[in-house]
Parts: structure tokens; C-alpha cells; sequence
């Protein structure tokens, strides 16, 4: 496709700049609206009408393997309705899901010229630099900070969301585009100066993260540093040690360690992990082992004591959460309670298992993968789980056929932002959060789809 006048391209372009930056949802009666509603059906009216006048050209890849895939968990979802207790909020659900599989298909097959995958990038990355430059705007002048989850800061005036609503939602965002940045900064790109800009601009992303005091987030960036060290290792420590971009890390990594609450906030983290992987453990590595019995406390250590009552509060509430939406799931193993239906059946259990109520007449199960269980059983998250595996799949076979760094760079950085995704998706149902998901499909298709084009060039 050469014409840039093409209302596809021109819409996908505003996917990519608007979806990021522009959240908000209202009601129009009974239905709802936000900006992904009005982007994607309009999207799949052009693509539609111009692949009829011959505008647009679909390209080779087979996404047969998706299409099964996707099928197989949308069959699954209609079944679950069977169980639904309300049929409202399945129906939404599907809906939703269905707009993430159309996106994806239309990016994954439309043909475009390396120009145009230029332009998308140019796009998202204007957006995302606006995202980035406001949330540190946000904190510097404590404008409409997240005040949720401050329980174990002290010093931190609240929690960066940006343009994502939520702080979590914000962290997943940042995880999913950091190992780009950090790619094309460090393997990529030689000129000095370029190399500093992108560093730049991934520092700023490191800092939000850090802002957000997503502890979980903060993990999952570290984890995801060693894996792009697995995946690239050679490229990626032999420009990590260039004098430059060695200073501009160490720079980073003694801004940060300074940050309000970072220190601390590391150590609940830890001690949080160790709750939960070593529940029997009577010290832990944060703190060291406590006083013993009638010893006096210090004043720092009795505050430290109260941060890890506080946080093992956290903890217990979060792993009661898990096991609320697993006893949905073992309670009703076939087919669910139905798709859009835990929130509807929250009530009925935390009655039924008096250990799992937390005070709440509804809340989020806080783990994607415990939540499509619950909602449509067994097959369900079977057939769901296939859909990325399947797309991580297609990402790895891509990546071993590039033969150039740019191919190998995008398929290591989205594939690396997916994985961090998912494994943020354990701790939150980031799944469900129509912003990110559109923006995960949207970039992950394009990154296909280049990948799949750019597999047979060279020397670039």
C-alpha cells in the first residue's frame, strides 16, 4: 500500500497517537463510549471498504494458527454464558474481546510499506514521550497523583499514573515499551548523540516506573533487563560497556537509588516476595532477623516493624483475592460462572467461604489468568492461554529469521514487553483494561507484520 491518503493508514496512525493519551468513557444511554469504541469500528469500515476498491493489499503471513485460536476461546467464552448469572456484562465482555481480535487481524495482514511502519513508529513514540513527559510533570507538581497503595511511603507525595487512570495499568504500559527503548538505544543505533536522546528518553520511562510504586513493576523491569541480556547478549553488553552509555547508566541508577521511598519500598518488596515464596520464614533479607524478645527497639526499627505488618496486611489480602477467584474456578471447573460474571458471583462466595472475605461486596480478583478461569472454566483458560502462546510462538520463529538488527531488536523488544505483560497480569487484570489492550494488540500486530516483511532484507 503506497498512499498515505489511505483512511486505514491514516487510522492506525491515530490509534497509535490518540489511544495512549486520549482515556475517557462515557455513556450514551446504556452504551458506552470511549475512544477505542469510535477508533476501531470506524477502522474496520475502511479497511473493508478498501480492500473492495483495490486501495489496500493484504500480505502473505498465514494467521491461520490465530484464527483457530481465537475461535476456540470465543466458543468458549459463548458457552460460559450458559452459567451466567447476568448475561449484560458477558456480552460486554465478548464484545471487547472481539474488538482486540479484529485490531490485531486488520494490522496483522494489511500490507504496508516500510515508510508507513516508519510513520507508526514515529507516532506511538511522539505519544509515548507525551505520556512519559506528563507523568513526570504529575509528580514534580503533585497534579492529580494516584493516592491509593501509599501505606508504606513515606516521603513520596503519591502515585504517577499519567494518561493510564491507574498506576498499575501505568507500570504495565511502561514495562511493555522500556525493552524497545532500550534496545534501539544501546544495539541499534550507533550515532552518539542519537544513542543519548533514546537513552533519555528510556530514563524517563525508568523514572515514572519508579513513580508509580508499583513494586511488582519494578521486579518485573529488572527481570526483564536479564532476558534481553539472554536474548542479545553479545550486541547488547558490548555497547552496554561504551564509556557513554556505561556513564549514562550509572547517572540513572544513582538518580533513582535517591528517589523518595525507593530504598524502602525495595525492601517491602522484597519482604513481600519472601511472604509469599517462603511463608514460613521467621526473619527476612530486607530488615535482617528481628530483636530478640524484650531487646528494646530503636525508633527506626519500630517503623520498620510496622511497614512489615503493614505490607504482610497487603499480602494476606492479595493471596485471599487469588484464592477467591481460584475457588470460583474449583467450584464451577467446566465452564465457569461465565464470561463478565466474577464481579456479579463476588458476593455469593466471600458468603459461602467466610475466610475470604475482605470487607468488600466487590473486588477485582487481581490476577487475569485466575479471572478467566473462574469466568469460563477449564476449557476456557485453556484455549485463552493458547492464544499467546501461539502469538509468542510466531514472535521467536520471526526473530530467528531476521537478518538484520532492526528485525532482530523490534522482535526482542516487543517480545520482551509481551512477556512482561503477562507477568503483570498475574498480579493485576490488566487483560481487561481496554487501553492496554488495545495498545498491546495494536503494537504487537504491526510488530508481526513487519517482521514478517523485513525477514528477507538485509543490512539495515
Amino acid at each position: 500500500m503506497n498512499n498515505n491518503k489511505s483512511l486505514t493508514y491514516i487510522l492506525i496512525l491515530l490509534h497509535l497517537f490518540l489511544v495512549p493519551l486520549a482515556y475517557f468513557k462515557t455513556y450514551l444511554g446504556p452504551i458506552p463510549v470511549s475512544i477505542e469504541i469510535i477508533l476501531v469500528p470506524l477502522l474496520v469500515l475502511a479497511v473493508m471498504w478498501e480492500y473492495k476498491k483495490g486501495i489496500i493489499k493484504l500480505n502473505s503471513l498465514s494467521i491461520k494458527p490465530f484464527l483457530i485460536v481465537f475461535s476456540l476461546f470465543f466458543i468458549a467464552s459463548i458457552i460460559s454464558l450458559v452459567k451466567a448469572e447476568s448475561l449484560t456484562p458477558g456480552i460486554m465482555e465478548i464484545g471487547r474481546y472481539l474488538s482486540y481480535v479484529v485490531l490485531f487481524l486488520i494490522v496483522t495482514k494489511v500490507q504496508f510499506t516500510k515508510e508507513q511502519y516508519v510513520s507508526f513508529a514515529k507516532a506511538f513514540g511522539a505519544s509515548a514521550l507525551i505520556v512519559g513527559l506528563f507523568g513526570i510533570i504529575q509528580y514534580v507538581f503533585n497534579f492529580s497523583l494516584n493516592k491509593a497503595g501509599l501505606y508504606a511511603l513515606k516521603d513520596a507525595k503519591g502515585r504517577v499514573d499519567s494518561t493510564l487512570i491507574n498506576p498499575n495499568y501505568y507500570s504495565a504500559f511502561l514495562n511493555f515499551v522500556i525493552p524497545s527503548l532500550l534496545l534501539l538505544a544501546v544495539v541499534y543505533f550507533k550515532d552518539k548523540k542519537v544513542q543519548l536522546m533514546l537513552f533519555a528518553f528510556y530514563a524517563i520511562y525508568v523514572i515514572n516506573l519508579i513513580l508509580t510504586y508499583t513494586r511488582a513493576a519494578w521486579v518485573t523491569m529488572a527481570c526483564a533487563f536479564i532476558l534481553i541480556i539472554m536474548i542479545m547478549p553479545k550486541r547488547f553488553l558490548r555497547n552496554l560497556t561504551k564509556p557513554h552509555i556505561l556513564l549514562s547508566f550509572i547517572v540513572l541508577l544513582v538518580g533513582v537509588y535517591f528517589m523518595p521511598d525507593v530504598q524502602s519500598r525495595t525492601s517491602s518488596a522484597i519482604y513481600a516476595f519472601e511472604k509469599l515464596v517462603f511463608k514460613n520464614s521467621a526473619g527476612h533479607i530486607a530488615s535482617g532477623e528481628p530483636g530478640e524478645e524484650g531487646e528494646e527497639l530503636s525508633e527506626e526499627e519500630e517503623q520498620e516493624e510496622i511497614d512489615d505488618e503493614t505490607t504482610n496486611k497487603a499480602v494476606v489480602s492479595r493471596v485471599t483475592l487469588w484464592k477467591t477467584g481460584y475457588v470460583m474456578y474449583k467450584d464451577n471447573p467446566i465452564l465457569g460462572v461465565g464470561m463478565g460474571n466474577y464481579y456479579v458471583r463476588y458476593k455469593d462466595f466471600v458468603t459461602k467461604y467466610k475466610e475470604l472475605d475482605i470487607g468488600h461486596e466487590a473486588y477485582s480478583v487481581h490476577n487475569s489468568y485466575l479471572k478467566v478461569a473462574a469466568e469460563t472454566g477449564t476449557v476456557g483458560i485453556l484455549s485463552f492461554l493458547s492464544i499467546y502462546v501461539t502469538y509468542f510462538l510466531y514472535l521467536a520463529r520471526l526473530y530467528f529469521k531476521q537478518n538484520n538488527v532492526l528485525g532482530q531488536v523490534i522482535a526482542a523488544g516487543v517480545f520482551v514487553g509481551s512477556v512482561t505483560y503477562m507477568v503483570q497480569n498475574l498480579s493485576n487484570n490488566l487483560i481487561f483494561i481496554p487501553q492496554l489492550n488495545i495498545i498491546f494488540w495494536l503494537i504487537g500486530g504491526l510488530g508481526i507484520a513487519f517482521l514478517y516483511q523485513n525477514q528477507s532484507q538485509k543490512n539495515l
